[in-house]
């Protein structure tokens, strides 16, 4: 059998640092809770944090509607996410009771499919 190889006289320098530094604990966040998580999603705090997503989707826009988006974000100090999250809220809360429904009538078409 072959005499095992001594490794401890090579010099790794900035490799095995570089190594420590990326699998150290430092720095790195705790994982959050499921209730954290979800209160993080909805304020779009999800950047970095392990156990949180934020949903997404890949989205087109017409010209029109882009220039409007990037523009009015741009005057109200937002970005275009939170600007169209924003949008969005305010059409919902317009339309609460149309949005009840339906989701209502979503429940009762799932609810009543057959499981195969």
């Amino acid at each position: 059998m072959a005499k095992a190889k001594d490794f401890t006289k090579i010099n790794t320098g900035r490799v095995a640092g570089n190594i420590a530094q990326a699998t150290s604990r430092k720095g790195q966040q705790a994982p959050v809770t499921e209730a954290e998580a979800e209160v993080r999603a909805e304020d779009l705090r999800t950047q970095g944090r392990k156990g949180c997503k934020a949903t997404r989707i890949n989205m087109a826009f017409t010209p029109s509607n882009y220039d409007f988006l990037k523009i009015m974000a741009s005057v109200t100090g937002k970005t275009m996410t939170e600007f169209a999250n924003l949008a969005i809220e305010a059409y919902r809360k317009d339309h609460s009771e149309v949005y009840e429904r339906a989701k209502e009538f979503m429940d009762s078409i799932v609810l009543s499919e057959p499981k195969e």
